[in-house]
């Protein structure tokens, strides 16, 4: 694998989670020890992860403006957020999906392509949906949650998370993934 492929896998992971430490990300692109991530960032001539996540995550940012446009008469930023398949064991994304965003460098955003048609007519096989880790789930919202084996889908309903075929409430263990802020069907 190129080093850019792996630069490219550490800024997704600190996209997604800001607070990530060395050691989490070396966890998570599978290397021997933190060493090798330090390896990588000198390859990309950057000065340590300090250094990485203020590139990363900055305002200022060594790249050009991102594209914006406007909507509503407010700015909106396309901006690339890490692609994950449908697998929760699978820790590095498997690609980038490009979104519009009021903010030019988000934070805690992620998307998750579907991978069952268990959740249908709502959500189908390939529906790109993007998540916020950090929104605070409102009545009437769908929301991702994980299990060891599998990712589920729930709607929030009065302080409960419905199973939304079933309408059966979904244990009170499941770890939350976050809130389902977007849905992107492709035909």
């Amino acid at each position: 694998m190129q080093y850019s492929n792996y630069l490219a896998q550490m800024a997704a992971l600190i996209k997604q989670n800001p607070s990530i430490t060395v050691r989490e990300i070396a966890a998570q692109l599978k290397f021997a020890d933190s060493k090798s991530v330090y390896y990588w960032l000198e390859k990309g001539n950057i000065r340590g992860i300090n250094e990485f996540k203020r590139l990363v995550l900055g305002e200022e940012s060594a790249l050009p403006s991102p594209f914006s446009v406007e909507i509503g008469g407010k700015a909106h930023y396309l901006v690339c957020l890490p692609l994950f398949s449908w697998n929760p064991r699978q820790k590095k994304p498997m690609g980038e999906w490009f979104y519009l965003h009021s903010h030019p460098q988000p934070q805690g955003l992620f998307a998750i392509s579907v991978g069952t048609n268990e959740y249908s007519p709502w959500f189908l096989a390939n529906d790109v949906l993007i998540i916020c880790e950090a929104a605070v789930p409102e009545k009437g919202q769908w929301m991702l949650f994980k299990t060891e084996q599998r990712f589920l889908i729930g709607k929030v309903i009065d302080g409960h998370v419905l199973e939304p075929n079933t309408l059966q409430h979904y244990p009170a263990t499941l770890t939350r993934v976050g809130v389902i802020i977007t849905q992107h069907r492709r035909y």
